[in-house]
């Protein structure tokens, strides 16, 4: 037996009826509100900071695992969390400025500096996760997870990673 059980503990399905309310009731509010740092700061910590958590959970499995990835962060990230982009790169990450272009169709997203990401690729975790498209991507093409999706995705990822260790393209 192990020196250390972890033990993973599920309640609930989804959320309690409480937790429903509490989160739905901030979110509400972050949807009029959240452009003003003063509403920022005010917010429980717990739901502020669930995205910054998920990115460094992403950042310290991609270190476990052996992987080479850049994370591409926007002002509205960096202005909300100042620290984020000094905390990726402490743990080995490029970490580059992200934005997007008006237009239609695929392949909005933009990198400084750029990054050749075919549009179909830029949504790879969507098509993966959501719509069964499992083929893997060829040697040397870029693929975009995205950390706003990571809350439906993770597994996901963790299967493409496995697979792509498998087939060598990590």
């Amino acid at each position: 037996m192990p020196d250390v059980l972890v033990v993973h503990d599920w309640d609930f399905p989804l959320y309690r009826r409480k937790t429903c309310l509490r989160r739905g009731f901030w979110l509400i509010l972050y949807a009029f509100f959240g452009r003003f740092r003063w509403f920022r700061e005010r917010m429980p910590r717990w739901l502020l900071y669930e995205k910054y958590n998920q990115a460094l959970a992403l950042a310290l499995l991609d270190r476990l695992f052996g992987i080479k990835a850049i994370f591409g962060i926007t002002k509205d990230v960096e202005s909300v969390f100042p620290d984020v982009k000094k905390r990726l790169e402490e743990l080995g990450f490029e970490v580059r400025h992200h934005y997007h272009v008006k237009q239609r169709g695929l392949g909005k997203g933009r990198w400084i500096p750029p990054l050749d990401v075919k549009p179909e690729n830029m949504i790879y975790d969507r098509l993966y996760a959501l719509h069964g498209r499992r083929e893997l991507p060829r040697k040397g093409e870029a693929v975009v997870w995205h950390v706003d999706h990571l809350n439906y995705n993770l597994l996901y990822y963790l299967e493409f990673v496995r697979r792509c260790k498998d087939e060598g393209l990590l």
